[in-house]
């Protein structure tokens, strides 16, 4: 008899096999490998519960969480859609953690650092994020960590200069990206890197997303700078200020915010926008928006002070 499996389906919905090979009937929007069990999966209702080998709900006493990480030694942290933080135990009750802000922030560095790589962000050991705490030391991804399967206590501690506080590993080899963004826009306190792939094939085609705006923001795409340099921060100075993202060309997205899920939040929409960008490419040239059109954008994101960066109209190519 082999183990349960989860299963993705057609219509991007996953199913569980259980041991004896049976395909379930229940469909799951995202879902989590089985840890000591159970296993989390996230529901059409957008709300995350347990379930086990069999696809049997864990009872979770009335409780609804938006979301729930794998089980670790019996618990398995979780927020409640009120917004309290704390963890589940195998028997469904729900346990509130001591308002620690920087153990929140480590399991809210942790979801996010999981839904990057479940959503094919990040692969194998690419991406980093940080969050600034109320001491103003930087809470930050180790190097050489797999953000899909990293945990809370394996988050690093760097004083704001970039170098280590506390922690058993160094800080990711682009902690000077995360420090000078730190520095430049203290009311974002999280900082998200990630290798997203439309967005990458973006910068190496040439296609300038700043001319194609859809219904997004303006999202510009830096000068080139080597990987785990201090080019990286060089590159994304002259944005920091107006801009919450940016592309760094042949390496990847960067995304600043006040929250955590927020810059999650960004860098779903820049690569959802890349992608929907480089599939229409692929069907022909793109009619990029007049200047007359990315002013009005412009001017409906608060943003009508960035006008004067806006290109005369090129014509059909939607490339650089």
């Amino acid at each position: 008899m082999s183990d349960a499996t989860f299963v993705r389906q057609a219509d991007s919905t996953w199913a569980l096999v259980d041991g004896t090979g049976r395909l379930g009937a229940s469909r799951y929007l995202a879902v989590s490998a089985f840890r000591e069990g159970l296993a989390v999966v996230v529901r059409f209702d957008a709300t995350a519960v347990l379930i086990d080998t069999a696809g049997r709900e864990l009872p979770l006493q009335g409780r609804r969480f938006v979301w729930m990480l794998p089980m670790q030694d019996g618990r398995a942290p979780a927020c409640t859609v009120e917004g309290e933080v704390g963890s589940v135990d195998r028997d469904g009750c729900f346990w509130a953690e001591v308002a620690d802000p920087e153990w929140q922030a480590r399991q809210e560095l942790t979801r996010v650092s999981h839904l990057l790589y479940e959503r094919g962000y990040n692969v194998s050991i690419d991406g980093n994020v940080s969050w600034r705490l109320d001491d103003g030391n930087l809470l930050i991804t180790p190097t050489g960590a797999h953000l899909g399967f990293i945990q809370p206590h394996q988050f690093v501690v760097v004083r704001p200069d970039g170098s280590l506080l506390r922690g058993e590993r160094a800080p990711t080899s682009e902690y000077r990206l995360h420090v000078e963004l730190h520095r430049t826009r203290p009311e974002c306190r999280c900082v998200m890197h990630a290798h997203a792939p439309h967005a990458i094939a973006a910068s190496l085609a040439g296609v300038n997303l700043h001319e194609m705006f859809v219904t997004v923001a303006p999202v510009p795409t830096t000068k080139y700078a080597r990987i785990s340099s201090e080019q990286s921060p060089a590159v994304l100075r002259p944005y920091m200020d107006d801009y919450n993202w940016a592309i760094l060309p042949r390496h990847g997205v960067v995304a600043w915010a006040p929250t955590a899920w927020d810059a999650f939040l960004r860098v779903e929409g820049l690569e959802h926008y890349a992608k929907v960008v480089m599939s229409a490419r692929a069907c022909g040239p793109i009619e990029p928006m007049t200047p007359e059109q990315r002013i009005e954008l412009l001017t409906f994101w608060g943003l009508e002070h960035l006008a004067e960066d806006v290109p005369a109209h090129r014509g059909s190519t939607g490339t650089e």
